[in-house]
């Protein structure tokens, strides 16, 4: 059976309390016998009594005081106290005393009047408290202060008969066995009980982690499930439409080239070129994705002005003033550590995304500047249709579209934004976004400063980042 303070489980505290409780059960139960005795004795020490009145007086005396530490004794424990095993050893040498102080002003085992139960208490509170070992233990000590005490006294006005203080000691002992016994039988199977019902605890809490598992993996394999569909979704959408749009302009080449002028033929033949330009952007983003997973994306970092970067990219990127104007605001002087490569593809995308969602005669701004921190920042902003709040944590996972009636017909692979984070945190950078739904968003990544005595001019390093 496992220990139930193992630290595999969490009941520990369980076993404590438990224990806590038996020995709060103990006391009460013998201050209650400790109640019944003063009962007992005050009725013996005023009726039927033949000693003196000085013993009875100073007996009246003891039992008041006990009466008062019992009634202390009363007060905490109803007040829901949890004593220790300290509390037990204390009272325990306070009955003793009792005990054995009206023994002596009794007149001892020579005395008409019999005392001796409160002995029996002990023996008994013993058992309760601390099993057979400490009943038996505690029994010893009675009888030897009642062979010692008993026998000093001289209030003594009887003598006992032969064997009487043998036979006392004899019961002493047999209590202390019998109430030994007993007790440490009703503990065992308190005992046991508890380990049982831990251990079935433990059992459902483990049926119930497994099943957590279970239901875990299930949701996961789903997950995979939705993401690998939409995938195939994404996929077939995306390059269904390029595909169609070759085969069409292709097949007009082919069966009309004759009947078609000069300038419809190089129309066709520009959205040939457009398509298949998209068909290698999706390639190209599904191989980079592949690339990132297997820790094969390959960084050459040197030393980048930052404001050069930025317009040179700008100029290089592909867009109608006329239906998408771009501003630029730069600031001199920004140095970073970076791949270039690598850092254009991820402003590529971010400049992309912005004319994709950006109605036609709606305004792009790239702004690179350096933030509170001290770190450069670049910040694509564009008067789109914006994200809802609840979408913004989906934005950076693979193959994320945030379907929305108003981009049905804008396509993308849902990749670009994964990309690029990928690449910014690489550059021990972070990606944020600003957005709000219908007016537009602001995508930036910030980048640190460059650091020439933290690094070489250049180098080369694999992806760590994987997400």
């Amino acid at each position: 059976m496992a220990d139930p303070e193992s630290p595999a489980g969490d009941f520990s505290g369980l076993v404590r309390d438990s224990q806590a409780a038996v020995l709060a059960s103990a006391e009460r139960i013998t201050v209650v016998g400790r109640w019944v005795v003063l009962a007992a004795g005050v009725i013996l020490n005023h009726f039927g009594n033949q000693n003196s009145p000085a013993s009875v007086f100073l007996v009246d005396t003891i039992l008041f005081s006990w009466g008062l530490v019992n009634l202390v004794v009363s007060v905490v424990l109803v007040r829901g106290f949890r004593p220790g095993r300290w509390f037990g050893f204390l009272t325990t040498g306070i009955d003793l005393m009792v005990a054995t102080s009206i023994l002596y002003f009794s007149g001892g085992y020579g005395a008409p009047t019999d005392f001796s139960l409160l002995f029996y208490l002990l023996i008994i509170a013993s058992a309760v408290r601390l099993g057979l070992p400490g009943s038996m233990a505690t029994a010893l000590v009675v009888s030897v202060l009642y062979v010692v005490i008993g026998g000093l006294t001289g209030f003594a006005s009887v003598s006992p008969p032969p064997g009487f203080v043998i036979g006392r000691v004899f019961l002493f002992l047999f209590v202390a066995l019998v109430a030994g016994l007993l007790v440490g039988d009703v503990r065992t199977r308190l005992d046991r009980a508890l380990r049982t019902a831990i251990e079935r605890a433990r059992q459902l809490d483990e049926t119930r982690r497994r099943e957590g598992l279970e239901k875990e993996r299930v949701e996961r394999l789903e997950e995979i499930d939705k993401v690998r569909s939409d995938f195939i979704s994404m996929v077939a959408h995306e390059l269904q439409t390029p595909l169609a749009s070759i085969k069409t302009q292709a097949d007009t080449l082919l069966t009309q080239q004759h009947r078609l002028d000069q300038e419809t033929r190089a129309a066709l033949v520009d959205g040939i070129h457009q398509s298949a330009v998209s068909l290698t952007g999706l390639v190209q983003d599904f191989a980079a994705v592949n690339r990132i997973e297997n820790n094969q994306f390959t960084y050459h970092f040197e030393r980048l002005d930052l404001a050069d970067f930025v317009k040179e990219v700008v100029d290089h990127f592909q867009a109608d003033p006329r239906r998408h104007p771009i501003r630029v605001r730069v600031e001199p002087g920004l140095t970073v550590r970076g791949d270039r490569r690598r850092l254009q593809q991820a402003l590529l995308n971010l400049l992309n995304n912005a004319v994709k969602y950006s109605p036609r005669g709606g305004n792009i701004a790239v702004i690179a500047f350096p933030d509170k921190e001290g770190n450069a920042k670049v910040s694509v902003h564009d008067e789109g249709i914006g994200i809802r709040e609840e979408d913004v944590p989906k934005l950076f996972n693979k193959f994320t579209r945030l379907f929305d009636k108003r981009a049905m017909n804008i396509g993308g692979s849902g990749l670009g934004l994964f990309i690029t984070r990928t690449i910014i945190e690489a550059h021990d950078g972070k990606m944020a976004v600003e957005t709000e739904w219908g007016k537009g968003s602001t995508f930036s990544f910030v980048l640190p400063l460059w650091q020439a005595s933290a690094s070489s001019s250049s180098m080369t390093t694999p992806s760590s980042v994987t997400p």
